[in-house]
């Protein structure tokens, strides 16, 4: 007999919660100039145009493409506020956040590994060509602890007329990887085994970014099984050719992976 293990926040006696709490639909964003924040100040959490999966990220220390559930924990955005206790730190913020996301969406979840197909970043036969950052960003462990931002200093995304343009400063390969992973039709692991801070703009069209039409796709090529067929040729090339011109590439693969498996999960959140 197989038993699953029900994960329902970390409502443990002792731990810290929020002392209140808002969550309120967002407005609706016109396509391309949706604007996510996620941080802390002056004790307050403040969370704009998040959706659950955002969230659960925070919450529970893992990447976007390691949660599986219903679409609408992607689509439907939230605007969140919530007051930290007396002498609470940042460190217990995913925490909370877990214990607030059970009492208020009824989150239920389980943990399960699973074979997972992927894009491994790797670097091309002629090696890696990056630029190494100018500022060095805070410690990259620290940064993925409080949120999974996976050893990313500051990015910037655009969406214009001629496709999406990301800048990255003082960003892990890591990092770049995970930012990646929004844009393609699997997650993109770094596994070019290299270490260090770098910086980098890039220009391309999103191949299967939510909401854009799906482009027809062809097996092999330098992005390996799955490159779109000339996708945006003429306005940037694709997230394939654009790691290209850092001397990296993009190589399917499968790989086991931990996931958070969404059970249960209310589509509109408790009162305030």
């Amino acid at each position: 007999m197989r038993f699953a293990v029900i994960l329902v926040s970390c409502a443990a006696f002792g731990q810290p919660a929020f002392e209140v709490a808002s969550i309120k639909p967002a407005d609706p964003s016109p396509m391309g100039q949706m604007q996510i924040r996620m941080g802390t100040d002056a004790g307050m959490l403040r969370y704009t145009n998040v959706s659950l999966k955002d969230c659960m990220r925070a919450a529970y220390r893992v990447k976007d493409f390691q949660i599986e559930g219903p679409d609408w924990i992607s689509d439907t955005r939230f605007n969140i506020t919530a007051k930290l206790p007396e002498g609470a730190s940042t460190d217990q913020i995913p925490d909370m956040l877990q214990k607030l996301l059970a009492e208020r969406f009824k989150l239920t979840l389980h943990r399960d590994t699973k074979e997972h197909a992927i894009y491994a970043l790797v670097a091309d036969k002629g090696g890696a060509k990056l630029k190494p950052a100018e500022v060095q960003a805070g410690d990259a462990g620290s940064q993925a602890g409080r949120g999974g931002r996976g050893g990313r200093g500051m990015m910037a995304m655009m969406m214009q007329d001629d496709g999406m343009h990301m800048n990255a400063s003082s960003t892990t390969l890591a990092g770049l990887g995970e930012a990646l992973s929004r844009f393609t039709d699997r997650p993109v692991i770094d596994m070019t085994g290299i270490q260090g801070q770098y910086d980098f703009d890039l220009a391309f069209t999103p191949e299967t970014m939510r909401g854009m039409p799906a482009m027809p796709m062809r097996g092999g090529g330098a992005g390996g099984e799955g490159h779109p067929a000339d996708a945006g040729s003429d306005r940037g090339g694709t997230v394939f050719d654009a790691v290209q011109r850092y001397g990296l590439k993009l190589e399917s693969r499968k790989a086991p992976m931990e996931m958070l498996i969404v059970d249960h999960a209310e589509k509109t959140p408790t009162e305030n």
